[in-house]
């Protein structure tokens, strides 16, 4: 291969999977105290991305830090495939177990194997973690797209949104609250009660304290100390 051009994804270069492929590729990672890898069918959705709709186990010997391609295994498993489908295989995964996803040198000399009849090949390397290392090659073009992110694509999403917003719609109501009646608050009437009944001459009746005290407005201090009957009262006080 020539000079490869390494470039971060775009939108256009994302890559999706279905539920069960992803439910599988992650049930190999943690079923698996070794290095293990799988082969993947691949769809190219131009301007779009990429989507993996399954993936599959070949015959392999594994070993803690490293996994490789059986060839024997391998045209065993391209023999097995439906004609139909084999230029879906376009996908070559596996565990680096509980170490780093980045790729090692014999990761990336894998790859060459690919490159024969393929003008595109993924590779992704996961652990038990979930951490990803995705990386398309663009044979035909020299490019190589890194990603770190695996998108799961679920066709019955949108189906399943609906139902349930129909579901929703039916079942549930917002509660609402009614403004209260409005009362004619006037004056109340006592008609018919016992106080009706109470002669007026017996009504009690509020009589005003001190009425006996005589109440004199003054403007002024200077008028009170002025009145000689405010010092005859405080002479008569004093005198008693």
């Amino acid at each position: 291969m020539g000079k490869t051009i390494k470039l971060m994804r775009d939108a256009s270069h994302n890559v999706y999977i279905l539920p069960d492929a992803r439910t599988k590729m992650e049930m190999y990672c943690e079923l698996c105290e070794k290095e293990i890898g799988w082969l993947g069918f691949v769809k190219k959705f131009p301007g779009t991305g990429y989507l993996i709709t399954d993936v599959v186990l070949l015959k392999q010997e594994v070993h803690a830090t490293t996994t490789e391609i059986d060839p024997a295994a391998l045209l065993d498993f391209w023999a097995a495939t439906p004609t139909e489908q084999q230029a879906d295989i376009k996908l070559w995964g596996h565990s680096h177990v509980n170490m780093s996803p980045s790729p090692s040198g014999q990761d990336d000399s894998q790859m060459d194997y690919f490159k024969d009849g393929n003008d595109w090949f993924i590779r992704l390397i996961t652990n038990k973690k979930g951490d990803m290392n995705i990386t398309i090659y663009d044979y035909a073009n020299g490019i190589e797209i890194h990603d770190d992110t695996l998108y799961t694509y679920n066709p019955k999403r949108a189906e399943l949104r609906a139902a349930i917003e129909a579901e929703i719609k039916e079942k549930v109501k917002e509660k609402t609250y009614s403004a209260p009646a409005k009362t004619n608050y006037g004056t109340p009437s006592y008609s018919g009660s016992k106080y009706n009944s109470i002669p007026k001459k017996n009504r009690s009746t509020t009589q005003p304290m001190f009425k006996d005290i005589e109440v004199k407005y003054v403007n002024k201090f200077e008028d009170v100390l002025n009145d000689p009957n405010y010092w005859q009262d405080i002479l008569t006080a004093n005198a008693v």
